[in-house]
């Protein structure tokens, strides 16, 4: 498992100790310690007059970044998976967490977490590259990227 692995997680825990459904997309992974990862979510934070288009969405004035999914476009072509609805990937909430905890935490798959496949390499590129030139991921993400 590896960079553009998209995992569907039926328990994840939050760090507040919340739990929900959740999928889980590895965006790089770092000498095999960390993960710089994202929570995509069906839920839309951007401005009403904002046309959703497939890619890079940025809002300099709004200070938001998100990349979008559009519903039904397959983007693992391994599997041929795609998401039901719109979905989002926000550069704010992108962060970094130890890849051997996660593991250990989620260490059963089929049972802990379910691979739903590997981003395409292009749309992998374009997701980093938009997040790489954001106005708000934190630096020490964009270094890394």
């Amino acid at each position: 498992m590896g960079e553009g692995t998209l995992l569907h997680i039926p328990n994840y825990e939050f760090e507040n100790g919340e739990r929900k459904n959740k999928f889980f997309l590895i965006i790089r992974e770092i000498e095999h310690v960390q993960l710089i990862v994202s929570l995509p979510s069906s839920i839309e934070y951007l401005p009403s007059d904002i046309e959703i288009v497939h890619g890079c969405i940025e809002l300099e004035k709004a200070q938001q970044t998100t990349y979008c999914f559009k519903a039904e476009r397959v983007i693992a072509s391994n599997t041929a998976f795609s998401f039901k609805k719109d979905t989002y990937l926000h550069g704010c909430w992108l962060h970094g967490i130890d890849k051997t905890a996660f593991f250990q935490k989620y260490s059963v798959e089929n049972l802990h977490y379910e691979i739903k496949g590997v981003i395409d390499q292009h749309e992998l590129n374009a997701i980093k590259k938009c997040f790489k030139n954001s106005c708000v991921v934190k630096n020490k993400y964009k270094r890394l990227l």
